[in-house]
């Protein structure tokens, strides 16, 4: 009796851990500061445990910190849109460049969306700017 409550005990818990581990998670160092007129390379890993291959979207998007619109022409947010095919054992990495125009004081906001299918991660990150 033991090793049955034990056994089904082991089961719950594993499949308790695996509902609660993400399947898709982003992950990037944003800047901490930036200057006017400064150009960034944003780096990007997407993680997933997805067994199966799936093609997904990571999209880029730079918003007003203070007005909450989005300013990716300004910035010159060249590629705000890259597709993914998931791989097993494999993250996908990319880089999105853009720059803080001359003009900008302020903060902006840094808004990151992974999906594949139904599955979805963001994150958001405010960065300030400085005169140069």
């Amino acid at each position: 009796m033991k090793l049955i409550v034990l056994l089904l005990s082991c089961f719950l818990l594993s499949f308790t851990l695996n509902a609660q581990s993400p399947k898709i998670s982003i992950h990037t160092t944003p800047p901490t500061q930036l200057k006017a007129g400064q150009s960034f390379i944003l780096k990007v890993k997407v993680q997933h445990n997805l067994k199966e291959e799936k093609t997904g979207n990571l999209t880029l998007t730079l918003f007003n910190h203070e007005t909450k619109k989005e300013v990716d022409g300004w910035f010159i947010n060249v590629f705000p849109f890259q597709y993914f095919t998931t791989i097993l054992n494999t993250p996908f990495e990319t880089e999105f460049p853009f720059t803080v125009p001359d003009a900008f004081t302020g903060k902006f906001d840094i808004v990151l969306v992974a999906e594949v299918n139904q599955l979805k991660d963001s994150i958001r990150f405010t960065v300030p700017t400085r005169k140069k």
